[in-house]
């Protein structure tokens, strides 16, 4: 029997995030009478479960930013059993060009529309994980998450992996050849006379999401299925990949990161090819390689905290994660805020490792 934690804890985290939509989407942590704790049936270790316990208490907002990180990346990657879905999904022109920062898209349906593909993502390097071979649905939403504008049956809505890039539609929509060097296809998000309502959003953000078909919860069949709590439409965060994009003229923001390294001559080089993980207020989480210059971006970006860390490298130690400037100490992942008074489009998040080999920490 599953017992749900006191009402006050839950109303606490409330307090501290500002997220109501946390419990809405399933988040409570539940006890066992062996007193293991679980979210949405996956379970998890001893310290998230601490931390979560110290939301009944007034806390610092060093703390609290830790509570809301570990909270967040556990929700995404399912704990230890369940990793995230590896590589990734970016919204393309109908070339399979990205649309890069926060630009617009003339118009949602064909060539001047928005298109899917995927594959292991800009920067990635060579070894890099695509997609799981497979098929896959997909949807469009409102950036919550909560409003599904996709009209055509699940079913439809259909797309083929091969070698980690989208290789067909099977489903109904409209493919062309990408630029990417897989040799895959894009997918035209716009069914054949059937486009995705307009977005709730008012500055015209949307959200697309894919999932494997077999992690989708519902009728394929049905255009919509209510899931519950921590779904959405058929789509489980921690099983999809999403990626926001817009086709208004609206303020989002970027999360630009930035990986150095310290190397044994004591220089400082960038990082590259080092996977960088994001995770949004909904539990996905999406990864992007850094670049030959050490960096990696994510835009398209709405107000809220977002959880952001790095895929440390064996025989690599983290010596420091900074924000916009400022030192937090080695944290990782790390939390940010976007808010609509930022001054700036852009979040600033910089990671320093050093080569340590044998000599890393346990």
């Amino acid at each position: 029997m599953l017992k749900a934690l006191p009402n006050l804890r839950a109303r606490a985290y409330i307090k501290l995030t500002g997220e109501k939509e946390y419990t809405m989407s399933g988040l409570l942590i539940q006890r066992s009478v062996s007193g293991s704790q679980c979210i949405l049936g996956r379970v998890l270790p001893a310290p998230v479960v601490l931390l979560y316990e110290l939301t009944g208490a007034i806390m610092k907002t060093r703390t609290r930013s830790i509570l809301i990180a570990s909270l967040l990346y556990i929700v995404a990657a399912g704990a230890v059993a369940a990793p995230p879905l590896p590589g990734a999904i970016f919204t393309t022109d109908a070339n399979g060009v990205i649309v890069n920062g926060n630009t617009k898209y003339g118009s949602k349906c064909g060539l001047t529309g928005v298109w899917l593909d995927g594959g292991p993502g800009p920067n990635a390097p060579p070894n890099a994980a695509g997609l799981p071979d497979g098929d896959y649905y997909f949807q469009v939403t409102g950036p919550s998450g909560k409003k599904l504008l996709s009209n055509d049956p699940v079913v439809d809505r259909c797309v083929t992996v091969q070698g980690g890039v989208i290789k067909a539609s099977c489903g109904t929509h409209n493919t062309r050849p990408s630029a990417d060097a897989g040799n895959g296809v894009v997918v035209e998000l716009c069914g054949p006379n059937m486009p995705f309502d307009d977005t709730p959003n008012p500055g015209g953000v949307y959200k697309a999401w894919v999932t494997p078909i077999d992690d989708f919860v519902g009728d394929p069949t049905m255009v919509d299925n209510n899931c519950g709590n921590g779904c959405f439409h058929g789509f489980v965060p921690a099983a999809s990949k999403t990626d926001n994009f817009k086709v208004a003229d609206t303020r989002t923001w970027c999360v630009k990161v930035h990986k150095d390294v310290l190397d044994k001559k004591s220089d400082i080089v960038p990082g590259v090819g080092w996977t960088i993980m994001l995770t949004d207020s909904i539990g996905v989480t999406n990864n992007l390689s850094t670049d030959g210059a050490g960096n990696a971006e994510f835009c398209g970006l709405l107000t809220g905290f977002y959880s952001v860390g790095e895929d440390l490298k064996s025989g690599f130690e983290l010596l420091d994660t900074a924000v916009d400037g400022r030192s937090v100490g080695p944290e990782n992942p790390t939390v940010i805020q976007i808010k609509n008074n930022d001054r700036d489009d852009e979040v600033r998040v910089r990671f320093l490792n050093t080569e340590c080999g044998k000599d890393c920490p346990k």
